[in-house]
């Protein structure tokens, strides 16, 4: 009786060898094995995010007085599945200051982030916000807004009181502290753009475009930032002898640059 010769086959090292259609079967069934569980997992995945959840992300203070420290409370929520780790608030200037009580949820576990504003210096219309950073992946950061009506910006100010921008903490970290050794623009989006707008063309502070080819007009914005101004409080004066934190030098070079910005818009007109 003949015997069937058999369908493997050994190598001059004596190993068995596999027939080419069994090898790709086996590496077939190794990589469905392997997506299955990635699948597996990453459905499991799906179920265990976090998610961050605030009662609001505005908040209107209503109108307010000047001067004031102002408070709200944020409520934060995990309504995901998985482990919220919130990393931190980034407030939009230093007169505005987040903390929170705690920092790490659990799934449907709720916290509060307390804000405090100081209206030191404000007027009329302002918002400040917050950014809050987090392990959410669909949202790693959330802005928060709160807004208010600054009113009597100017009535009954103390000359402690209008020195306060530079030489309260948080007043000073945003007004003058990010200004030192900076000069032109760079002075200027340090210390001035937060009143005055980026372009200069005035926010909560008024704009500074203006005719600087007048000798006149130049030498009186001069003054002011030097000196502050005479009829509003809000403006203190800059230069170092009024208590200021800046040069002559840097006051020059940010009235020149005031002056660029005003020739620019004019030859946009």
């Amino acid at each position: 009786m003949m015997l069937k010769r058999s369908k493997f086959q050994r190598s001059n090292s004596g190993k068995i060898l596999l027939p080419t259609k069994t090898l790709s079967i086996a590496v077939c069934i190794v990589a469905l094995t392997a997506l299955s569980q990635h699948l597996i997992g990453s459905a499991a995945d799906v179920g265990e995010k976090p998610k961050i959840q605030f009662d609001a992300q505005v908040f209107d203070f209503g109108t307010v007085d000047e001067g004031a420290r102002i408070n709200h409370t944020f409520k934060v929520t995990n309504s995901g599945a998985g482990t919220l780790k919130i990393v931190e608030a980034y407030a939009s200037c230093g007169c505005t200051v987040p903390k929170f009580a705690k920092k790490t949820l659990e799934p449907g576990e709720t916290t509060n982030l307390f804000v405090t504003v100081d209206t030191s210096m404000k007027q009329n219309g302002v918002t400040k916000t917050l950014n809050v950073s987090s392990n959410d992946p669909q949202r790693p950061i959330v802005e928060l807004a709160l807004k208010m009506f600054v009113r009597n910006q100017h009535q009954g100010l103390s000359e402690n009181t209008k020195a306060k921008i530079l030489t309260d903490e948080n007043c000073a970290s945003c007004h003058a502290a990010r200004g030192v050794g900076e000069f032109g623009r760079n002075l200027y989006n340090a210390d001035c753009a937060m009143c005055h707008g980026p372009k200069a063309e005035g926010e909560s502070g008024p704009t500074l475009i203006g005719p600087y080819d007048n000798p006149l007009y130049y030498e009186h914005i001069k003054v002011v930032i030097t000196k502050g101004s005479k009829t509003t409080n809000a403006m203190p004066g800059f230069g170092g002898e009024a208590g200021g934190p800046l040069a002559q030098k840097q006051i020059d070079s940010l009235v020149l640059y005031l002056k660029e910005l005003s020739s620019l818009r004019n030859k946009k007109k």
